[in-house]
């Protein structure tokens, strides 16, 4: 055993194999610790995606807060103001859209009828697989006698499900207005003390700096992204209500919210407005002129907005960017695809300035 030990450390002299033994382990501890990060952030979503969304808040509103505060007014309630102000300014946003939204889902059954209704005269029947479907229908249907009972277990009702999802809702942005107004109001404290942790003059000044380069990549993607969605919300509000379609206030905003989840978000927005004109409208030609006019907004703002306004500035290349989408959106369903791209692009600065990392912010890297 000892003399096939040595073989194998030694099977040229040079140490060759224990180099091996000793990078194929590393490599699968590695796969295990990554497993077992991704389990982790399933598993812990509750408790980890507030925490995260408030982390981008604090990068984005840090800079509001420092104006705020250098015109005399103390830290915390500098913060108090940004946070709590953009909560009044959020809540008063969602009551003046509070009232087309709710006509709209009460109208929801009526809406799916007729639209149905409309599917039908623009696209004919396919009544071969319909009557396959009945003949399916029909051969599966069991016999009623001589059945067994069946047991069967009631699940919640619906108004149970939207009360325990509007309950955790609730409370979890509590949890990211209070943590994002902590973190705003204690200042660099929070910064130092991460500083300190890390021993030598010379890391703690490459860790300032790797601290500020994310700030400033993370602000600045959240700023422009929010201007560029804002500029997409009213150009579809002003297309909509030139074209004629009712609440066309309520796209507008939908648009704008839906601007944050790249890829996805457009799709959404597109079959609402088609939804929405197909019970509007009994032509065809203002139906087209409305999906197709969000399709050319969308198109101009992700091949030619988009790519001026951000250009270099975004450290990220397409296919990292469709990838994290894909990877967050998983992990953490619609909040964690939102939040994509800013989460990608700190992880993609803090490999950057790791030199064991440093691979994997070059295959981010645009």
């Amino acid at each position: 055993s000892s003399a096939a030990s040595v073989i194998y450390l030694l099977p040229d002299g040079n140490g060759d194999g224990a180099r091996t033994g000793s990078g194929n382990t590393t490599l699968v501890l590695t796969a295990i610790l990554l497993l077992l990060v991704v389990a982790a952030l399933r598993l812990a979503a509750s408790l980890l995606l507030p925490i995260a969304i408030s982390l981008l808040l604090m990068f984005l509103l840090g800079p509001l807060v420092r104006w705020v505060h250098a015109r005399g007014i103390r830290q915390g309630l500098a913060a108090a103001i940004v946070v709590f102000g953009a909560v009044g300014l959020l809540g008063g946003g969602v009551a003046w859209l509070a009232e087309p939204a709710a006509d709209w889902l009460r109208q929801a059954p009526a809406t799916v009828t007729k639209v149905e209704s409309r599917l039908r005269k623009l696209i004919r029947p396919l009544s071969g697989l319909q009557r396959t479907a009945e003949q399916l229908q029909q051969a599966t249907t069991a016999p009623t006698g001589g059945q067994a009972p069946k047991v069967q277990m009631q699940s919640p009702g619906v108004l149970a499900q939207i009360g325990g999802t509007t309950a955790n809702a609730a409370a979890s942005t509590l949890a990211v207005v209070f943590l994002t107004y902590f973190l705003l109001g204690s200042g660099r404290l929070f910064r130092v003390k991460i500083q300190r942790m890390v021993s030598g003059a010379e890391r703690r000044d490459h860790l300032t700096h790797a601290l500020g380069e994310i700030e400033g990549h993370v602000s600045r993607y959240l700023i422009l992204n929010t201007a560029i969605g804002l500029a997409v919300g009213a150009a579809t509000w002003a297309l909509l209500a030139a074209v004629g379609l009712p609440n066309p206030m309520l796209w507008g905003a939908a648009a704008f919210v839906l601007n944050y989840v790249p890829y996805v978000g457009a799709l959404v927005t597109l079959a609402f407005i088609l939804v929405a004109a197909l019970v509007a409208f009994d032509d065809s030609g203002r139906l087209l002129i409305a999906g197709g006019g969000f399709v050319v907004i969308n198109l101009l703002e992700g091949n030619l907005i988009t790519p001026f306004v951000l250009g270099q500035k975004m450290p990220l290349n397409v296919v990292a960017i469709f990838v994290c989408l894909l990877f967050w959106g998983w992990v953490w369903g619609v909040p964690g695809a939102i939040i994509a791209v800013p989460l990608t692009v700190m992880i993609q600065v803090i490999c950057a300035h790791i030199d064991r990392w440093r691979r994997v912010a070059i295959l981010l890297d645009n």
